[in-house]
């Protein structure tokens, strides 16, 4: 049996994963994110893994995941998928050296992440040498759908919304103030459920004030991750938030004194195409 590489883009929200039998094969999984979810909730995301690639011959896998923030997190996504993939190499990177090998490749080059998160860093062709300071959902993350849709709860809550607006966030929030919290505070995804208010946001992407909201938290997350970074490289895009805000996104980091280079929603694809090349 021809053996194949399985390649994986896990973010918090959701995963993709690509693998090859006779033709190519995308598949769309659950997200996991181990500064958030339980392991539980990783057990689920791998088997479920398994069971959607058990007629391929895995000879490696590529693991780029939200989270993965130290040597630790990276040993216990490899003990937890090791038993299901036996005798097969793991190898456990972050999103972020994800996003940079996707959009760069093997040359030098500036990324950002904005998706459910948000992170920026410089890459030399074959690893990170510079990042930003990441302090995660609760603390940081400014430019990401999560932070984003915190913005969008504030805004309701302060009433600060336009009508439009405001009614669309109305039937997402049917329990008001006390159902927000309740939901909120019992659930096993917090960072994923915050960012699903961004979605009222890219429903109105195109009305003024939704442009000036997002241009806002564009603004400090460029001020806070893209210029310490001091790159001299346009900026490469990777993640849902950032594609589809790409315009706001490209006049803020021109204001910064910067430019965007290319944009990419969902980055598996061109990790897969990457180790293809290698194999």
């Amino acid at each position: 049996m021809q053996t194949t590489i399985l390649v994986g883009d896990i973010g918090s929200t959701k995963s993709t994963w690509w693998f090859r039998t006779t033709t190519d094969h995308e598949i769309h999984l659950k997200g996991y994110n181990p500064l958030a979810h339980t392991r539980q909730q990783a057990q689920e995301l791998f088997t479920s893994l398994r069971a959607q690639t058990k007629e391929a011959n895995i000879s490696a896998i590529w693991y780029y995941g939200t989270g993965v923030i130290s040597q630790q997190i990276e040993k216990d996504i490899f003990l937890q998928l090791s038993p299901l993939f036996e005798n097969c190499p793991i190898h456990v990177h972050s999103d972020l050296v994800g996003a940079a090998r996707a959009a760069n490749r093997d040359q030098a080059g500036a990324v950002a992440i904005l998706g459910t998160g948000s992170h920026a860093a410089l890459w030399d062709g074959t690893k990170i040498i510079k990042q930003a300071t990441s302090l995660g959902y609760i603390l940081g993350d400014e430019g990401g759908g999560c932070d984003i849709g915190k913005s969008m709860i504030q805004a309701y809550f302060y009433k600060e919304l336009p009508e439009e607006i405001h009614a669309s966030m109305v039937k997402r929030l049917p329990d008001g103030r006390a159902g927000l919290l309740e939901k909120l505070n019992n659930s096993s995804s917090p960072n994923q459920y915050l960012a699903e208010f961004a979605a009222v946001a890219t429903d109105f992407k195109v009305d003024p004030w939704i442009k000036a909201l997002v241009a806002d938290r564009f603004r400090l997350f460029i001020k806070r991750h893209v210029k310490p970074l001091q790159p001299d490289t346009s900026i490469h895009v990777v993640g849902s938030i950032g594609s589809i805000f790409a315009e706001v996104l490209t006049e803020e980091l021109n204001l910064a004194g910067l430019s965007s280079g290319k944009f990419i929603q969902n980055p598996a694809r061109q990790l897969y195409e990457s180790h293809l090349l290698n194999e």
